[in-house]
């Protein structure tokens, strides 16, 4: 049985997977409203809006049901008629659930997917038996959902505002907390959980445009909320700046003979962190090995988010071309180059000092091993001698895939395996099968252990090694290994 933590990064990956849509409709307001194309404006508003719920509960149904397509249109349709169920009970056109009841009628409808597409009914209904019950049991289940939602949402909805002025009423002290307990989650994966509910659901703003009440402080500031965006501003530093002076220490402060390579792996951290937002390829060079900079890095995390308030900046998103994209909602947008400068400083500056003090086992200090990644040479591994031997690309991510499932301990082992943006999820039979080191050596920027269940953070490239592997696992299923 999975364990509880297994169960909340499932959730926290399938979280994930809406998100890789948001930029588009982003792009299109930015577009819409710098060049003055209203429909595209319009366009991207309503998507996001109206219809991320929608990809939230397609989301839960591609993580839970493994991206079963059938699963899939079950949470679609048990999504669409919840919502039309529940604006008819609550007598509001404009009734919007937002992403919670997105996740929720996602979670029904795959749950009850997991049931329905079993069943076997008599031959005359044989059409709907398996896998076609999943869309009707799933809309069954959201004429329930809805009428449930059409009779709470206006009191749920109320007290979520209320929340959202409370955070904002606390006002340093709430941005405080929030930026260091995002980045006291990163070791475990579910730091998405909260920003997805900062996001899209906290706080309240009603568009004077069309009256629409719009939830969410990334949403509420594409929206035009002049209010939104003071809780994201000062992540731009942490995601960005902070990387970068954390990544130039560890390099500098390598041991000579791994200096070049360690140097290359963090070049690939940061430039993944400051175009992506992604930060874990950085983050687990040093949050594992040393307890004292993970500190440092919580604690600039928080002051990051309460400086970013107490500025008065306004800024959505959580890497540069989003800044970019958003920057004309922006407001005192400018005073992030001078910190910047500043913040990269504070890190690289603390981040040497406290490695030369200390001198933790972090990536480029332990051993010849640790700085192997990308590019080094133990990384080549089995792999390494196909593409030494003139193979393609295809036979090289084999071989890489080969290894990675061998350092899990072999196809065996594996009892599920799915990717988030950054990381291959994994429920072993036997986790203490799990080579580390090699892995490492491999190319991964951390191992995450709980119970039966192993996080291997591998950057940006995560779901194309998923695919590898399960290929990989699939090819010694056939052959019997």
């Amino acid at each position: 049985m999975r364990t509880r933590a297994a169960f909340f990064q499932r959730i926290s990956a399938s979280l994930m997977i809406p998100l890789t849509f948001l930029p588009f409709p982003a792009v299109l307001v930015a577009i819409g409203t710098v060049f003055g194309v209203g429909p595209l404006e319009s366009a991207g508003l309503e998507l996001l809006r109206d219809w991320l719920p929608l990809f939230f509960a397609l989301g839960i149904a591609v993580g839970f049901a493994e991206g079963d397509g059938m699963a899939v249109l079950s949470a679609a349709a048990g999504y669409l008629t919840m919502i039309a169920v529940a604006v008819g009970v609550a007598g509001d056109p404009a009734l919007n659930v937002g992403v919670l009841g997105g996740v929720a009628a996602g979670a029904v409808a795959t749950w009850l997917y997991g049931y329905a597409s079993r069943a076997r009914l008599p031959e005359f209904l044989a059409l709907f038996s398996g896998k076609r019950m999943g869309p009707i049991a799933a809309a069954a289940a959201g004429v329930a959902l809805g009428w449930i939602f059409g009779l709470i949402w206006p009191a749920f909805h109320a007290a979520i505002v209320a929340l959202g002025q409370w955070i904002y009423a606390a006002g340093g002290t709430g941005a405080l907390v929030y930026g260091g307990i995002l980045r006291m989650l990163i070791p475990t994966g579910l730091h998405h959980i909260l920003t997805q509910l900062v996001d899209y659901q906290m706080g309240a703003w009603t568009d004077p445009a069309t009256g629409q009440v719009v939830v969410g402080e990334y949403i509420r500031f594409l929206h035009g909320d002049p209010e939104a965006g003071r809780l994201l501003s000062g992540f731009f530093l942490t995601l960005g700046f902070g990387p970068l002076g954390a990544g130039l220490a560890i390099a500098h402060e390598a041991r000579p003979e791994q200096r070049r390579r360690v140097g290359g792996v963090m070049l690939t951290g940061v430039l993944t962190a400051l175009i992506l937002g992604i930060t874990e390829p950085v983050e687990f060079a040093f949050i594992f090995a040393s307890p004292l900079l993970f500190g440092l890095h919580v604690l600039f995390s928080a002051v990051a988010s309460l400086l970013g308030y107490a500025l008065d900046i306004h800024l959505g998103g959580y890497a540069l071309p989003m800044a970019l994209i958003n920057w004309h909602r922006q407001q005192n947008g400018w005073l992030l180059l001078p910190l910047g400068v500043l913040w990269t400083l504070l890190y690289y500056v603390s981040f040497r000092l406290v490695i030369r003090w200390r001198r933790p086992p972090v990536l480029g200090q332990a051993g010849p091993g640790d700085a192997m990644g990308p590019g080094g040479n133990e990384a080549a591994g089995p792999s390494g001698d196909a593409a030494q031997a003139g193979a393609g690309p295809g036979a090289r991510e084999q071989g890489e895939a080969a290894a990675i499932l061998e350092a899990l301990g072999g196809a065996g082992n594996v009892r599920s395996l799915t990717a988030c943006m950054t990381r291959l999820r994994l429920e072993l039979s036997d986790p203490a099968a799990v080579d580390e080191a090699r892995l490492r050596a491999l190319g991964a920027a951390g191992v995450v252990r709980a119970g039966s269940s192993v996080q291997v953070v591998l950057g940006a490239r995560a779901g194309e090694v998923e695919r590898a592997v399960q290929q990989e696992i699939a090819r010694a299923g056939r052959s019997g290994i």
